[in-house]
């Protein structure tokens, strides 16, 4: 298969440079190919859930290019498209056509990265590794489980806007994190509590292992509804997404029978995911119009005008977030096409790395970051609403066949980094699995810096979990044989 999607990606390179855009229906086959592949993948265990989930949120976007195989250019321009109000690109034929063709050659990228791993995903904790835990108690004690759980909410109160949706319009209300340019405090409070969840299911105890999860999961309940939905905003969503891929799957192992295999609980994960998706769309459409709301009867009265305005429509439910990130790739197809494109060479990805920063440790030392809040690619894109997908910097850098080597590389990357994981399950990977899984959206809907910024992160905890461990550790061994070696 991997010779089968290089060809793909070869083509697509060689028909760019002459300028032969086909039609958006190949570039569709192409991604659906692409999509059922990675399904036999998965069944066969040789794909796991974070590479799933990476596939899912790079395609989600191009849902919209579907309805482009029947539609006439020649007619009359639309008034929306998308969801959203249209612009010239939209309906440009050469335009859609090379964005769904850099869609594709991603996708056949993706694929190819993955095709690369032959051997089957294993789930399951290696013979020795729990008995290390429950002999030398490499979990949180109690008072620093609580801690942790203490900062991730801290880090939520400073992220999360000041004021609800009913005291405040969403655009309106500002966080305590804006003012101290602390933009990532979000991500910091996530990882956290993706932390703490991994303590809990390594707990050696029973009854405190219990005691732990209920806690986390009361963090989660608090930090959701309060911080996040009543607020208007939706970041934590996909943090719950990450929590139950671990809990359920990931992580399954160390609370029931161990499996040979990565095997999703379907019926589960479907309804979990159809949830999550309801939810947020609802916040979305809901989150700037409940100011005036004093009582149930105010309420009621909101979401009956709302449904008549036509904001709870079922054809709106494929729009959202993801809508808007497909103008991106819209603006740099459309900016090529125009010769208004310049090619920098690799100059987005410097800037990055230069990037790596907090905000508030640059102000502290007089550093401007080449991308910050205020400047970056996502500026750069002729229509856009925040952030970029994640073909954007390849194709501004390297153009074409930068979309197929740097989505392949990094779709082969995070595969490899799953299935060591998997192979290796610790408390730190575990958290390593669900940190990437929280930060998938981000990163490929928003930009390649949430990403770095979540292995930093996790990074930084996986340090400060050790290095709190080593202690209690050490005493728990002081006298012992050496014990079963296990990385964290």
């Amino acid at each position: 298969m991997f010779i089968l999607f290089l060809a793909f990606g070869a083509v697509g390179i060689w028909q760019f440079h002459e300028r032969l855009y086909p039609p958006v229906i190949l570039s569709v086959a192409v991604m659906a190919v692409v999509g059922w592949h990675l399904i036999i993948s998965y069944k066969q265990s040789r794909v796991g859930p974070l590479t799933a989930l990476l596939f899912v949120a790079y395609a989600m976007p191009f849902i919209h290019v579907v309805p482009y195989i029947w539609f006439d250019f020649d007619r009359e321009s639309p008034l929306i498209l998308w969801g959203l109000v249209i612009n010239p690109y939209m309906t440009d034929r050469p335009i859609v056509e090379l964005m769904s063709m850099i869609g594709a050659v991603g996708a056949a990228g993706f694929a190819a990265g993955t095709s690369l791993l032959r051997e089957k995903l294993s789930n399951g904790v290696r013979p020795g590794t729990m008995a290390y835990y429950w002999k030398f108690g490499r979990t949180l004690s109690m008072p620093v489980f609580f801690a942790w759980i203490g900062i991730a909410i801290l880090l939520t109160w400073i992220a999360a806007p000041a004021d609800t949706v009913f005291s405040a319009r969403y655009t309106e209300s500002t966080a305590i994190a804006e003012g101290i340019k602390f933009s990532s405090a979000w991500m910091f409070s996530y990882a956290f509590l993706v932390f703490a969840l991994a303590d809990s299911m390594f707990e050696s105890s029973p009854k405190l292992g219990k005691l732990k999860r209920k806690i986390v999961l009361y963090a989660i309940v608090l930090i959701v509804i309060w911080f996040q939905i009543l607020r208007g905003d939706r970041e934590s969503l996909t943090f719950v997404v990450a929590a139950i891929l671990m809990y359920y799957v990931w992580g399954k192992s160390l609370l029931g029978s161990a499996k040979d295999r990565v095997k999703l609980n379907l019926p589960l994960m479907f309804l979990a995911v159809f949830v999550v998706f309801v939810a947020a769309y609802f916040v979305g459409a809901v989150r700037h119009s409940l100011t005036e709301v004093g009582d149930i009867s105010d309420l009621m009265g909101v979401l009956l005008d709302l449904g008549a305005a036509g904001a709870f429509r079922f054809d709106s439910l494929i729009t959202g977030t993801w809508s808007s990130v497909l103008l991106t790739p819209l603006s740099v197809a459309g900016d090529y096409v125009n010769g208004s494109l310049s090619l920098k060479y690799g100059q987005t990805y410097l800037d990055l790395i230069g990037s790596i920063v907090p905000g508030f440790v640059a102000d502290w030392i007089g550093y401007a970051r080449p991308i910050d809040s205020t400047k970056g690619p996502a500026w750069e894109m002729t229509y856009g609403q925040g952030g970029t997908h994640a073909v954007v910097v390849p194709f501004i850098d390297f153009r074409m066949a930068g979309v197929f080597i740097i989505v392949g590389l990094w779709s082969f990357v995070f595969s490899k980094i799953e299935r060591f994981a998997i192979k290796r399950l610790t408390v730190s990977n575990l958290a390593l699995l669900g940190v990437i899984a929280m930060a998938i959206p981000h990163w490929l809907w928003y930009g390649e810096k949430n990403i770095m910024n979540a292995l930093i992160i996790w990074l930084m905890l996986s340090v400060l979990y050790r290095v709190r461990l080593t202690k209690s550790a050490v005493n728990s061994m002081d006298g012992s044989s050496q014990p079963f070696q296990s990385s964290f």
